[in-house]
């Protein structure tokens, strides 16, 4: 009886741990897959992270392109304008002028390399910005820190630069200036001499003339009109003509007569302005205005205007009014 109530109960703990078994194997399986689960949630989720970095990575690369395309641009119309400023003077010294010519030419080629930096930032491959993205450094690349630090480079040097040239014109300006005053007040001391020399011979000659023909307050005087007004210049450019007055002084009464006086000026090359070289070849017969006066011996005043279409040139014109060969009076006057 015994030993069939341990047959019955062998078959029964058999199922029992087969059942075990499949419960623990079961579980492993779902916590392998639970595992497996979450791993791949995991690494879905960096994927992702990475694909949100990968971008903001390219659109601060193309940011930080433009802006620094946009400074150079800036960069380059400033400091063209600067130049094309200085040249545009009249009277800038030739050897700044060749200076700044070379220096143009100079920022054009420091403008094309800073801008190949630019362009080479911009043609980075993917594989370099999501290795940047993955090793998390954050850095810049190297040609936009190269082309940023030239266009630090090229704003220092052209600021000073400009600085220079602009000083060594204004110190041109003031060494000519200086210049040119010597030079007058030589030209006036040898008037002044000469002057003095013809006013003895006339002084002698009118003693010698009961009733002679005499100018005194000999004046000229550049003008311009504007708007009907005159106006008095004294740079050459701006002439457009010469107001010439003077005075025939009181003398003896006599009856009333015509007397031709002719006026000459004479320009800083020693040429006479005149309107009438087609008729006269001689130099000595060259006037620039022959005029008829009327005398009786009272005091009268006389006003005369030269017009010419020439620009006038800066220098010293000196200015005679002769009588019958006679220098009756001399002046001078000095445009610059």
């Amino acid at each position: 009886m015994s030993e069939v109530q341990n047959t019955e109960e062998q078959p029964t703990k058999s199922k029992s741990g087969s059942l075990t078994l499949f419960i623990i194997l079961f579980i492993m399986s779902l916590g392998l897959s639970t595992f497996l689960f979450l791993k791949y949630v995991k690494n879905a989720a960096k994927i992702e992270k990475q694909n949100e970095e990968l971008s903001l990575a390219y659109e601060a690369l193309n940011l930080h392109a433009d802006s620094l395309q946009r400074e150079l641009d800036m960069v380059m119309i400033k400091f063209e304008n600067e130049i094309n400023k200085n040249l545009a003077q009249e009277d800038l010294k030739q050897e700044l002028r060749n200076e700044l010519m070379a220096q143009k030419q100079e920022l054009t080629s420091a403008y094309d390399r800073i801008q190949s930096l630019i362009n080479e930032s911009r043609t980075n491959t993917n594989s370099s910005i999501a290795k940047d993205v993955n090793s998390s450094s954050g850095k810049t690349p190297k040609s936009l820190v190269a082309a940023k630090a030239q266009i630090n480079q090229l704003v220092k040097i052209n600021y000073e630069y400009i600085d220079k040239i602009e000083k060594l014109q204004n110190e041109y300006i003031q060494e000519k200036a200086k210049s040119d005053s010597v030079q007058y007040v030589a030209q006036s001391l040898q008037f002044s001499n000469d002057s003095l020399l013809i006013s003895n011979i006339q002084l002698q000659e009118d003693l010698s003339n009961s009733n002679p023909l005499l100018i005194s307050k000999l004046n000229i005087t550049p003008i311009r009109e504007k708007n009907g007004v005159q106006e008095i210049v004294d740079k050459s450019k701006k002439v457009q003509r010469l107001k010439i007055k003077f005075i025939i002084p009181e003398g003896k009464p006599t009856e009333e007569v015509e007397k031709e006086v002719t006026i000459r000026i004479i320009a800083p090359n020693g040429s006479v302005l005149t309107q009438y070289n087609d008729e006269l070849s001689n130099i000595d017969d060259l006037y620039t205005l022959n005029e008829t006066v009327t005398y009786d011996g009272s005091e009268k005043s006389f006003i005369y205007y030269y017009d010419q279409k020439a620009n006038y040139k800066p220098g010293v014109y000196q200015v005679e009014i002769l009588h019958e060969n006679r220098v009756l009076n001399q002046n001078e006057f000095y445009l610059y």
